[in-house]
């Protein structure tokens, strides 16, 4: 059970850095190619996928992995509800801020790309965890 807990809490800090890394480094290269841009909302793309990454590596470790019809269910379920966020948040800073759209969504799609990766990476070392325990 420590060495679970352990795991968890390193995978937690691991992706608390990465998304502090990325937000901040996110911030500084718009500032130095866009300086004149209004960046207020800025904070809420790497605020919104660390709350997502966050919700999902706590999930993930808190189900029962025995039975894995319902493992792949929560999984479909999180996949699900990432796009519906991620689709909330497009179609919310379109009807709301519509300035700069195309470098929103590129920005946006960086982050969304870079948390496919992360996301990856989590459900692998679930799986790698699973195997283990058997």
């Amino acid at each position: 059970m420590y060495k679970v807990q352990k795991s968890i809490k390193s995978l937690l800090a691991l992706f608390t850095i990465i998304m502090f890394i990325m937000g901040w480094g996110g911030w500084g290269i718009l500032k130095q190619i866009y300086p004149e841009m209004n960046l207020n909302w800025y904070p809420y793309l790497p605020a919104t996928f660390f709350v997502m990454g966050f919700v999902l590596i706590v999930v993930l470790e808190k189900i029962n992995k025995d039975n894995p019809r319902r493992l792949v269910n929560i999984y479909m379920l999180m996949k699900l509800l990432k796009i519906v966020i991620a689709l909330t948040i497009v179609l919310v800073y379109y009807f709301v801020v519509k300035e700069n759209m195309r470098l929103f969504l590129l920005v946006f799609g960086i982050y969304y790309a870079i948390y496919l990766l992360i996301e990856f990476y989590i459900f692998y070392i679930t799986e790698k965890k699973i195997k283990q325990s058997k």
